[in-house]
């Protein structure tokens, strides 16, 4: 059992029926944990010569980018909740499921041409991470990159971004992920939908569809534009 699967806890029915939410905090608690987290957040960043600061949102995105941008002597910007900057450089809002929410940052804290990395502590539909990239833009930087420690795959947040997308730490499919699957159909096979909470459908190479339980998914496999295939870890 690796890290993330020990330290981050899966709170179902919070903070309503029907989500499951992740909770960082025993990560957090952890000293050796917490460590390992940020070594694997900074393992991703591009080399120091072609980045310059890190925005991050208020108020998990804080904890990961303070310890990455004092690790590589670059600028921290804070995204914060609107009315808590003294000095308001720009402003964006963003949809939530019911309303919207906005976030500011400070006045001169991004220099026109400054590269900037985007950071939180989990990427769902994309909506606050896409208030970042346009922050990033209006200040007149260059947003390079979006790092996260969790994606839910699911909702397909990335795609609200329009720039490469990591993240340390995968829940859940989106239609489409190439699967590793134990299966007597092959090796390989793209997730079609959700059958119910133990099993998916699943389709392969030659069209033959399957509704397989989801402990038979080995990994998920990212193909580059190089053909190079990337595996994965599934969790659920």
């Amino acid at each position: 059992m690796d890290i993330y699967d020990k330290y981050i806890r899966t709170i179902v029915d919070f903070p309503i029926e029907g989500i499951k939410f992740r909770d960082i905090t025993p990560l957090l608690a952890n000293g050796e944990a917490f460590h390992q987290v940020i070594m694997d957040l900074n393992k991703e960043l591009p080399s120091y010569e072609n980045w310059d600061k890190i925005i991050a949102a208020e108020s998990r995105g804080f904890v990961f980018a303070s310890p990455l941008a004092e690790l590589n002597n670059k600028g921290l910007v804070l995204a914060r909740k609107k009315g808590k900057l003294p000095k308001v450089g720009y402003t964006e809002s963003y949809a939530l499921e019911y309303g919207e929410a906005t976030i500011e940052i400070p006045e001169g804290a991004i220099n026109p041409g400054d590269k900037v990395i985007i950071l939180d502590d989990l990427i769902a539909t994309g909506g606050s991470a896409k208030a970042m990239v346009n922050l990033v833009r209006k200040a007149g930087g260059i947003p390079i990159m979006a790092l996260f420690l969790i994606e839910l795959r699911s909702m397909e947040g990335y795609k609200q971004l329009g720039i490469p997308t990591v993240s340390i730490v995968n829940y859940g499919l989106h239609a489409g992920d190439l699967l590793q699957v134990e299966s007597q159909n092959g090796s390989f096979a793209k997730f079609v939908s959700k059958v119910d909470d133990e099993t998916i459908e699943v389709e392969f190479e030659d069209g033959k569809k399957e509704n397989l339980n989801k402990n038979k998914i080995i990994s998920i496999v990212q193909i580059e534009k190089n053909g190079r295939q990337t595996y994965i870890k599934y969790r659920d």
